[in-house]
């Protein structure tokens, strides 16, 4: 049984808007930039004093401008705060909310981290966006699989590591975990709904420290190999993440993102699970365990 999306309607939104109103084909073919020019946006980069910000959606009377962070020097995060923006611009009730009368300008931190609904759905808009499904998945099945398969998809639409492996995530047939991290602690952490369907006791959420036998903290214990985007693949068990999941191996992939000072851990079972071997999941659990 699905689950119950919240933000499946900012994803359909921008889906909708690529394929039925651009007629994009190529995933290769979608620039947030020039879609925001298309509608008459001004686009331009924000002062680095605005570090912390990752982007900001002006109106001064009919006209709008979107501005973007460079602070962090990745094009897939700069094109993933303009899609976040025209977020805010398409998705119904934003700019009513966020821009009310007498406000020129909003700035927003975005990036699947943020608690409020307006800029979660931005997010989600953006990768819906920058990764729409019905593109997206014909990409997945050429990609492979885990963290290689996540950095080939990054490549080729031109997003960042965290967006694109959200998006794998939400779209695979497989068990995948994708967890966050920050300063040795978990900032988020998505799973697959075949993941989910395997029932882990518990599992990671905002704030937890790191497990110490992982491959994240080893890398927050040394935020240099961070900032050099090291590596670290490690079998482990699924009580190494998840306390209760003994009988579970998994594969464990993690990579640190530079200057962003962050890691990304993508988890996946080691061996193939067979259909009879998982039970069907409660339909109301939420695909982000971020709380």
């Amino acid at each position: 049984m699905a689950r119950c999306d919240p933000y499946s309607l900012a994803t359909r939104v921008a889906e909708d808007l690529v394929r039925d109103e651009l007629g994009i084909v190529r995933l290769e073919d979608i620039d947030p930039k020039a879609i925001a020019e298309g509608r008459g946006i001004r686009v331009e980069a924000m002062p680095e004093d605005y570090a912390g910000v990752s982007g900001m959606l002006a109106k001064h009377k009919d006209d709008f401008l979107i501005g973007y962070n460079v602070c962090i020097k990745s094009v897939g995060f700069q094109r993933f705060c303009i899609g976040h923006e025209l977020g805010h611009y398409f998705l119904e009730g934003h700019v009513d909310e966020l821009l009310p009368l007498g406000q020129e300008a909003h700035v927003s931190r975005g990036g699947f981290v943020s608690d409020n609904r307006f800029e979660r759905e931005a997010d989600h808009f953006a990768a819906g966006l920058l990764m729409p499904a019905f593109l997206f998945r014909s990409a997945m099945s050429r990609a492979g699989e885990g963290l290689d398969a996540i950095q080939a998809l990054r490549k080729q639409c031109r997003t960042s590591l965290p967006a694109t492996a959200i998006r794998f995530q939400e779209l695979t047939d497989e068990a995948v975990a994708v967890i966050q991290s920050v300063r040795g602690r978990v900032e988020f952490c998505c799973m697959s709904d075949r993941m989910l369907e395997l029932k882990p006791g518990r599992w990671p959420t905002k704030g937890d420290a790191l497990p110490r036998s992982t491959g994240a903290a080893a890398l927050h214990a040394a935020p240099k190999r961070i900032k050099d985007n090291e590596r670290i693949d490690r079998e482990a068990s699924g009580d190494d993440w998840f306390d209760t999941f003994h009988d579970v191996e998994l594969f464990e992939e993690t990579v640190g993102m530079g200057e962003y000072g962050r890691t990304i851990t993508v988890l996946t079972t080691v061996d193939a699970l067979p259909d009879d071997d998982v039970d069907e999941t409660d339909g109301n659990w939420s695909r982000s365990t971020k709380r």
